[in-house]
């Protein structure tokens, strides 16, 4: 199957996704252009055949679920995703998509997971994303081996004079689109910028600034992560990350 037939299956089954994520009952505004231009961004991804067992742990963000099938799909990976009783049926509606109108075997979604079943796992890799929190039981409590990855974790910088009304929005924004927000204010951007790399912070730095900056220099000391200079990344943040290779 090819990326136009998934994008065909997709437009196919946009009302029940729809329906699916009003189900669920979440503050959580489900956009299904935004999950076609997820999609369409895959005629970039540089695959490689990997034929493994992953299971992935995530915040329940159904975009991410997405961006897991389709590269799972491109790398023949039998993929399991514990959304954490987050978004269930939008979730498992996605994962149908592919599963059915793909004949691909080895998508599934599961709401939950009992200490037993992460024990006895026999996937080839364990892969936690955007929830430190479990990523650390799973690790420490559980001894179990064990991947992190930042996908959508936001390192906000901000001098702004108006930060305390604006930083509200974004933290409520991101709050009720399963994305994750670190706020720093009061330090220098030498500091953030210092601080967010050795620490490790988010895959996303919004830098929002009254100061003149050299962006360059910004961009390039931030490598690793995708950088935002005082604008609103929100319409195309998750369209920006899609390509970052989580399951290799």
């Amino acid at each position: 199957m090819t990326l136009n037939d998934i994008i065909a299956a997709f437009n196919s089954n946009k009302e029940k996704l729809e329906k699916a994520s009003n189900n669920d009952n979440s503050d959580f505004k489900f956009n299904f252009n935004k999950s076609i231009e997820i999609l369409n961004r895959f005629r970039e991804f540089k695959s490689a055949f990997l034929e493994k067992k992953s299971l992935v742990v995530t915040n329940g963000n159904p975009y991410i679920t997405i961006i897991l099938c389709m590269q799972a799909i491109s790398q023949n990976i039998s993929l399991c995703i514990n959304v954490q009783d987050t978004m269930v049926e939008l979730n498992k509606a996605i994962a149908y998509i592919f599963e059915t109108y793909l004949n691909q075997n080895g998508i599934n979604v599961v709401n939950y997971m009992t200490v037993e079943e992460f024990k006895n796992s026999e996937a080839d890799d364990i892969v936690v994303i955007d929830d430190k929190s479990k990523f650390y039981f799973l690790k420490d409590e559980l001894k179990i081996k064990v991947r992190y990855i930042s996908l959508l974790n936001i390192d906000l910088y901000t001098d702004l004079d108006d930060d305390n009304s604006l930083t509200k929005t974004i933290n409520d924004y991101c709050n009720q689109r399963f994305i994750g927000l670190d706020i720093h204010k009061n330090e220098t951007l030498d500091d953030f910028v210092e601080e967010t790399n050795k620490y490790e912070g988010g895959n996303v730095a919004l830098i929002l600034t009254k100061e003149n900056v050299n962006q360059m220099d910004i961009y390039d000391k931030l490598s690793d992560k995708k950088v935002y200079f005082n604008c609103n990344p929100f319409a195309k943040i998750e369209v920006d990350v899609a390509l970052k290779n989580l399951l290799k």
